[in-house]
């Protein structure tokens, strides 16, 4: 057995012994354990990792060792005192490690220090008590496979000792002490406003307390009062970025789920249980803090020699701060490849030095003074607060850097005032968020900012034809003069000739620090974050005109400035040398006060999940409220996708990435068109809006044009501007995507910025002048079905609705029990990766009450519309889904007939079409909802505008009063299908006698079917013309053929009677209603056509009881 096993077994054989209650034999056998640990370490053929590992072992085998001292008779003069003293950095193992960086000696001796306070009597701190934190390493993981000892200590007390024994009663009274006196230390900090460090040391005691299981009687209220504690923290000291309106708990289910990402967990910045107020940054263990999660390095920092290093052993001398003056010409670009974020920290840094009351760097990085500045924490802890994933978030660093241990160089971003930390800190948490790897994918400075200050990401392309450099220069200029604009612009993609020509970096950012006017220039002031030359046009320093020279001589510019990368530019230059610029506008500048004061925006925000779909319908959809505005009032909507995955982040500004999808906001003014629920006086409260849902927008029957000009982008947080009408007005926001390879849900946010006050919802509140916002559900009215179907190709793909084949679409059966209002939504699951058109309707009909008899199981079914004496449809057919809803004139269609015959085209026998008595008293109101549906059967057919197209669909149908909605069978099921094939002979028509002779020119002149019957039984027959496809996508009605069924019974050898029509002659196709059949009977099926026709055709017959067919 060589020196570690025999160690190993020794610590184990000690904690046995330990929980048997041999506490001398085990505080022998963990002594010698310790001891040849100790011994092994020192041995060079030992790799780092179990070095670490063995270190670990030392560790947990030394804290049993304090707590059985305690237990002990002979107290701190115990012999593990003077045998075992805690590691030094004398020790080989101890080089290897991070060493104390300087700016931390004498501030951190003791663990537990701040317990060292003028209040109450002396701490009992035994327990605690640990090695100097430069004297232990903190292992980056916790070693898995070992043999136990880095679990949670057992407690020395057992069930079976005496309550006053020395080995149960000493460890509990000193935990006791330390967990009460926390307490009071506590007490103490928080009143003098040292909140933060307050709630560190009763979180410190309780872990304490919770690890070892050694508690006093009252533990359970250390936990309530620590509760107390982040609440009245988050109450003095709130997140910069908030919500006005509540968080409902199904968007914090959303919000929890987007914390969790691939590589780290994101907490909730002001959550109780997990945020900034749980995170222990003053104490969060023995030594010096390491990070768990650490960004992986990029191949070009590994080739320059980097590793990760103490800033305090890269920098051994210097007196650390955070921030000193946030100069943007301190900030050095090494060799991480993301312009964009350093180019977001550049005007960052020139924005605070603007406007030092801003503070847009200094209020994101902690631990802070009661101040509000940043302060060095000899923990090497720090936290930055984001806006990520739709709320802010926790993002944990510690202060060890990239850099090359040899030569000392820095190679991350940094300060060139060698004692400033927030540049690298600040890199760190954004790599940390985004992507977890130095080698950074790239961003936006629009998307950064929005992370790290919330103001409105937005761009503008140089490129577009529309591009107007007067309008956008007066833009720029005047918002930027008054801090509520920072900028920064990009190259677009340059050859190597170019970029040596211009001195530009092809699709490189720069950072823009000044825009300034001046004898009719218009000159704008970039920086290059690698801080080295640029630019070789006009305005550089090769540009030796007078006029030149002596402007910029005005601008105190020269060799010394061109040499950190700045430089002048022409506006017009900017706008031909660059392809685009990234906007972050101030939310605190976007309104006015009357007296011209800027002006606190209203920020409300909601947050959902996108299942992929393309169907409108099925989008995400917000109601935006505005009652009784002053005036009007412009509004800004941030939409912000929440990412989970790291190659997202990257992903994002590749143009067409299949992962990305392409995302837009429509918004809508349906003011004019209140829903059902509206019409009925429902008002939107707390939870539940009754807003109208849109399926496409055509359904309104009005040219209805978003509000702005709707763009798809792949970017994941960008802002829609828009103009909110005065008065009352109700504001519908859709979420759209364009249709996409990758079919993946995402959740997303969605902010609202106005100058408006927000509505309180809640049922007690009063109802005044103001906006709100809130999602809109699914459905709305008490009584709601979903169903889902489909289209199949060759079965239900039947088309629209003049189309024969019209009768095979998957159709509906709704019983109202009591007159209702109705709607009834389609939507279209587009998960087809085909270019097919999938413009839909639906239908809801009434078919006239017909006295005949056999009826069938698919009697509710529709052929024709010109069956039904209700017609309810969309005003047009739409992609993605439609509604039909009755508070909407514009899906009445009163002419129950689309394409109607002349009367001189009907059978005389047939008569005159009669209105019924819904569609009179709708007809006699022209504006207002439609009148509610009667009680009985309706039909609800859904349609494509092609036949044969397969896709699947959702519908909905919503009413007022009960309802059931079940699926009619196809055509024929059940019973006894013969068809019979055959071709129209052009006859003549005109039949008007019930009895006719067998030789009557009608009858001998067209098509017949012969049908003998061998028993009594009920039959029907459906006519299908054999038409050429060309002919059949064919839209002028005069090229279609009207067609006509007309039964005969024979009576005797010489005459025929008339039993059966299918009633006037149609062009969408006609078939007979159930007809009785009597056993051993002839019957003659006259096929005929209005005009003269040669088409071919299929008389599909179906029957319960056995026949024979045949053409004659």
């Amino acid at each position: 057995m060589n020196t570690i096993d025999a160690a190993l077994v020794s610590i184990q054989n000690g904690l046995a012994q330990e929980k048997k209650g041999q506490l001398s034999e085990a505080h022998e056998l963990l002594i010698n354990g310790v001891m040849g640990l100790r011994k092994a370490v020192k041995e060079l053929s030992l790799d780092s990792s179990r070095r670490l590992l063995l270190i670990e072992y030392d560790k947990d085998a030394m804290r049993h060792i304090q707590r059985i001292s305690e237990v002990l008779k002979g107290s701190k003069k115990h012999v593990a005192d003077t045998l075992l003293p805690a590691p030094s950095s004398t020790h080989s193992y101890v080089s290897s490690r991070p060493q104390t960086s300087e700016h931390r000696s004498g501030e951190d001796d003791d663990y537990l220090s701040f317990l060292n306070t003028d209040v109450g009597s002396p701490v009992h701190t035994s327990l605690f008590a640990q090695p100097p934190f430069h004297q232990v390493y903190k292992a980056p993981a916790k070693p898995t496979g070992t043999t136990g000892l880095s679990a949670s200590p057992p407690r020395v007390h057992r069930s079976g000792e005496e309550p006053g024994s020395p080995a149960a009663q000493s460890p509990t009274q000193g935990t006791s002490d330390i967990v009460l006196k926390a307490i009071d230390v506590a007490t103490a900090l928080l009143q003098r406003r040292e909140l933060k460090r307050a709630v560190d040391v009763l979180q410190h005691a309780y872990d304490v307390g919770v690890r070892t299981r050694i508690r006093p009687g009252n533990f359970e209220r250390v936990e309530e009062h620590l509760v107390l504690l982040r609440r009245e923290y988050y109450k003095h000291f709130k997140p910069r970025f908030l919500q006005d309106n509540p968080v409902l708990p199904e968007e914090m289910d959303v919000l929890r789920k987007s914390g969790i990402t691939a590589t780290i967990a994101l907490p909730i910045w002001d959550d109780l249980k997990e945020g900034y107020g749980r995170e222990n940054v003053f104490m969060p263990c023995e030594g010096h803090w390491n990070d768990t999660f650490t960004p992986e390095l990029s191949s070009v920092q590994k080739s320059a020699g980097a590793r990760y290093v103490c800033i305090g052993e890269a920098r051994r001398g210097v007196e650390f701060c955070i921030i000193r003056a946030a100069d943007p010409l301190n900030i050095k670009q090494t060799v991480v490849g993301d312009c964009s974020m350093v180019c977001s920290l550049i005007i960052c840094a020139l924005y605070q030095q603007r406007f030092p009351k801003a503070k847009i760097i200094s209020n994101v990085i902690f631990p802070q003074d009661s101040d509000g500045v940043p302060v060095v924490n000899p923990k090497g802890k720090y936290c930055v607060k984001m806006l990520v994933n739709g709320i802010t978030r926790l993002i944990t660093v510690d202060d060890r850097f990239p850099a090359n241990p040899q030569t000392g160089e820095m190679l991350c971003t940094y300060s060139r005032d060698k004692s400033e930390l927030w540049v690298s800190i600040m890199e760190k948490a954004f790599v940390k968020v985004c992507g977890g790897s130095y080698d950074f994918p790239g961003s936006s400075s629009s998307s950064d900012l929005y992370k790290l200050s919330g103001w409105l990401p937005d761009s503008v392309d140089f490129t577009v034809k529309d591009f107007d450099r007067n309008l956008q220069w007066s833009r720029f200029f005047n918002r930027y003069a008054d801090g509520s604009l920072l900028i920064t612009v990009s190259t677009p993609p340059l050859s190597e000739a170019e970029e040596r020509r211009l001195l530009l970096v092809s699709e490189h950012a720069y950072a823009v620090l000044d825009m300034r006017e001046m004898s009719g220039m218009r000159l704008v002031q970039l920086m290059n974050p690698w801080g080295r030359r640029a630019w070789s046009g006009k305005f550089s320093l090769n540009d030796k005109r007078p006029e030149v020279v002596k402007v910029l001589t005005q601008l105190q510019y020269g060799s010394p400035q061109a040499d950190q990368g700045i430089f002048w530019i022409t506006w017009d230059d900017l706008c031909t040398n660059f392809s685009r610029c990234s906007l972050s506008w101030n939310p605190y500048m976007l309104f006015k006060t009357p007296d011209g004061m800027s002006q606190r925006p209203t920020r409300l925000s909601c947050h959902s999940r996108f299942p992929y779909t393309t169907s409108m319908g099925q989008s995400p959809q917000f109601h935006i409220g505005v009652i009784d505005a002053p005036k009007p009032s412009r509004m800004h909507l941030v939409f912000s996708r929440h990412m989970t995955d790291p190659t997202a982040f990257g992903q994002q500004f590749d143009r067409d990435h299949p992962n990305v999808p392409y995302v837009s906001l429509k918004v809508y003014d349906v003011t004019r068109f209140p829903s059902i629920a509206q019409h009925l006086g429902a008002r939107c409260s707390f939870g539940m809006c009754y807003c109208r849902r849109l399926a496409h927008g055509t359904e309104l029957g009005v040219k209805i044009a978003p509000l702005s000009n709707p763009t798809y982008r792949n970017m994941a947080a960008y802002t829609l501007s828009f103009n909110c009408p005065a008065g009352t007005s109700d504001l519908l926001v859709v979420v759209s995507r364009l249709e996409s390879a990758i079919k993946s849900e995402f959740s997303f946010s969605l902010t609202l910025h106005t100058e408006w006050p927000q509505v309180l919802l809640q049922e007690s509140a009063q109802r005044c002048w103001g906006v709100y916002m809130h999602a809109i559900p699914r459905s709305s009215l008490r009584h709601c079905t979903v169903t889902h179907g489909k289209w199949v190709k060759g079965v239900s793909c039947g088309g629209r609705s003049f189309l024969q084949t019209f009768v095979y679409n998957p159709q509906y059966l709704l019983t109202l029990a009591r007159a209702s209002m109705v709607s009834v939504r389609l939507c279209v699951s587009d998960q087809n990766n085909d270019d097919s058109d999938k413009s839909v309707q639906v239908h809801l009909l009434q078919k006239r009450q017909d006295p005949g008899v056999g009826q069938v199981k698919w009697a509710a079914r529709v052929g024709s519309t010109n069956e039904c004496s209700l017609h309810l449809c969309a005003p047009l057919f739409a992609h993605g889904g439609v509604v039909v809803d009755t508070s909407l004139r514009s899906c009445f269609a009163p002419e129950s007939v689309h394409y109607p015959v002349p009367q001189s085209h009907q059978l005389q026998s047939e008569q005159q079409l009669q209105q019924s008595q819904w569609t009179k008293k709708a007809l006699s109101t022209s504006d207002g909802p439609l009148p509610p549906l009667p009680a009985g059967d309706y039909t609800i057919v859904v349609a494509q505008w092609e036949k044969g197209i397969p896709a699947a669909f959702e519908l909905t149908v919503e009413t007022t009063e009960p309802h059931q909605l079940r699926e009619i069978v196809p055509e024929g099921v059940g019973w006894v299908e013969t068809a019979v094939r055959g071709k129209l002979q052009g006859g003549i028509t005109g039949v008007t006698r019930s009895i006719m002779l067998r030789t009557d020119s009608y009858i001998t002149s067209n098509s017949k079917v012969s049908i003998v019957t061998t028993s009594a039984g009920v039959l029907t027959a459906r006519l299908l013309l054999l038409m050429a496809p060309a002919e059949e996508k064919e839209e002028n009605e005069a090229s279609c053929i009207s067609t006509n069924l007309t039964v005969f019974r024979s009576v005797d050898a010489t005459s025929l009677q008339r039993v059966a029509t299918s009633g006037p002659y149609r062009r969408c196709g006609v078939s007979l209603e159930p007809l009785k059949v009597d056993m051993n009977a002839t019957y003659i099926i006259v096929v005929s056509s209005y005009t003269p026709s040669r088409e071919e055709y299929v008389l599909r017959i179906y029957s319960n009881t056995p026949l024979k067919a045949e053409v004659l």
